[in-house]
C-alpha cells in the first residue's frame, strides 16, 4: 500500500538547481530579473503565483507573503515596465487564519486587475489602488474556496464553493449553486461553462442551465478546460482513487461525452506534492495535456478525435504550475526552478535558468511573440522572496 501523499495545500522546497534535460534544448537566460520583498524577508515566506502581461506596455505580478509562524498571509501585487523597471507595488492585508494566495486574476480593458484568493475577490486601478474588496467566505459565511475568475463585458464570473457573478463595482447580482466545489468558469459565445469534482457545467449566457455532465469517477476538486469554437469542451480532471491520477474527456457542445481516458499517476515513485492537470487547444486541432508530479512534468500531445497519445515527453524538473500555449503553437510551462518551452510534438526547445532554488507550488506565465514572463518565490540569502524575470521568446 502506498503512503498517503501531501495535499495541494503542502509547501515543498527545491535547493538544487537542474542542469539541461535535452542537449539540443537551447539554454535560456533572463534578460532582466526583479527580486521583492513585501516584509522583513527573515520572519516571512514570499512566493508568486499570478503573471500577466498588460498591453499597454507592463507585467503585473500577484504572490503572497506568509508571516512564518502565524498564518497571517498579505497579498502583494506589482507592477513592472516591459524592461523590468518596477512602476508600482501594492500590499494588502488580508488576516490570519486562511490560506490566501492568490489563485487566478484577469485584466478589465481599463487596465484593471481582478484578483481571487481563497476567500476574497478583489479590484485594484491600472496605478495599484485597490478599489474594493468583497470577502466571499464572510458573505455566505463559509469556506468560500475561491478558484478562478473571467471578465466579459460588465461583468466577473467568480468559481468558488458556488459560482459568483459581480459587476464591476463590486455588486453580487447572482449566485449559482453547484454540486460541488469549481475550479474553472470560462465564458465563451456559446455561453457560460464551469468545471470542478468530475462536474461540468454549461448556461447560457443569463445563466439559465443548458446541460450538466458528471465524469462516472470519484473526483477531486481540481479541473480545467478548454473549449473549441463549436462548444466543445475539453475537461482535465484530478483523480483519487489511484492516487494522484487524471482523466481527460471530450464532451461535445450536446453534454455527451465522446471519449474518456485515463492518465497514471505520473510519478509512482514520488510521495511528494501532485500538479493540477492542464489542458490546452493547440492551433493545429489537436491538444496538450499537461500531468506532473514532483519532480517528474508530462506534456502529452492528444488526437482530439479519439483521445490516444500521439506523443509524450516526460521531464524530472517539476510541477506544472501553469501552461500556456502560443498561436505558434509553442507549448509553455512553469513550476519548480524550469520554465521550459515544447513544440506541438511535445519536444524539448528550451530550458530557462533561474538562480536558485524555488518554491515548487509556486510558478506564473505570461507569454508575448517576443517575451516570456515568470514569477516564483526563489531563495535568495536563504530568504525566500518574490522574483519575476523576462526570457527572450526565441
Amino acid at each position: 500500500m502506498r503512503l498517503t501523499k501531501p495535499s495541494f495545500r503542502v509547501v515543498a522546497l527545491s535547493t538544487v538547481v537542474t542542469g539541461l534535460v535535452a542537449c539540443a534544448a537551447v539554454q535560456m537566460t533572463p534578460t532582466w530579473e526583479a527580486w521583492s520583498s513585501s516584509i522583513n524577508p527573515a520572519t516571512s515566506y514570499e512566493t508568486l503565483q499570478e503573471v500577466i502581461y498588460d498591453p499597454a506596455g507592463a507585467v503585473i505580478s500577484a504572490g503572497h507573503a506568509s508571516l512564518i509562524g502565524s498564518g497571517q498571509d498579505t497579498l502583494v501585487v506589482m507592477k513592472h515596465t516591459t524592461n523590468g523597471a518596477p512602476i508600482w507595488r501594492t500590499v494588502v492585508d488580508l488576516g490570519a487564519g486562511t490560506y490566501n494566495r492568490p489563485w487566478a486574476s484577469t485584466l478589465g480593458t481599463d487596465g484593471s486587475i481582478y484578483l481571487v484568493t481563497e476567500t476574497t475577490l478583489i479590484k485594484f486601478t491600472s496605478n495599484g489602488t485597490e478599489s474594493w474588496r468583497r470577502n466571499i467566505s464572510t458573505l455566505i459565511n463559509g469556506d468560500a474556496a475561491l478558484r478562478d475568475v473571467e471578465i466579459s463585458g460588465n461583468r466577473l464570473y467568480v468559481a468558488g464553493r458556488d459560482l459568483y457573478v459581480f459587476d464591476l463595482n463590486g455588486a453580487l447580482t447572482n449566485t449559482v449553486a453547484q454540486i460541488a466545489p469549481l475550479w474553472d468558469v470560462a465564458i465563451t459565445t456559446n455561453g457560460i461553462y464551469a468545471a470542478g469534482t468530475g462536474q461540468v457545467h454549461r448556461y447560457t449566457t443569463n445563466l439559465v442551465p443548458v446541460w450538466n455532465y458528471a465524469l462516472p469517477v470519484v473526483q477531486n476538486p481540481p479541473a480545467d478546460m478548454a473549449i473549441t469554437n463549436d462548444g466543445t469542451v475539453y475537461v482535465a480532471t484530478f483523480n483519487s482513487t489511484p492516487q494522484d491520477s487524471a482523466y481527460l474527456t471530450r464532451i461535445n457542445s450536446n453534454g455527451t461525452q465522446v471519449w474518456s481516458k485515463f492518465f497514471a499517476d505520473p510519478d509512482a515513485n514520488s510521495y511528494q506534492l501532485s500538479g493540477i492537470p492542464n489542458v490546452e487547444l493547440l492551433p493545429d486541432g489537436n491538444v496538450v495535456f499537461g500531468v506532473s508530479q514532483q519532480p517528474t512534468r508530462i506534456i502529452n500531445i492528444i488526437n482530439a478525435s479519439n483521445g490516444t497519445v500521439k506523443t509524450s515527453n516526460k521531464q524530472t524538473t517539476g510541477l506544472i504550475d501553469e501552461m500556456v500555449v502560443d498561436s505558434k503553437s509553442g507549448i509553455y510551462v512553469v513550476g519548480n526552478n524550469k520554465p521550459q518551452k515544447f513544440d506541438n510534438t511535445a519536444t524539448l526547445l528550451a530550458n530557462g535558468t533561474m538562480p536558485s532554488g524555488a518554491d515548487i507550488s509556486s510558478g506564473g506565465l505570461a507569454v508575448t511573440a517576443d517575451s516570456i514572463y515568470v514569477g516564483a518565490g526563489l531563495f535568495k540569502n536563504n530568504d525566500m522572496k518574490m522574483y519575476v524575470s523576462r526570457y527572450a521568446n526565441q
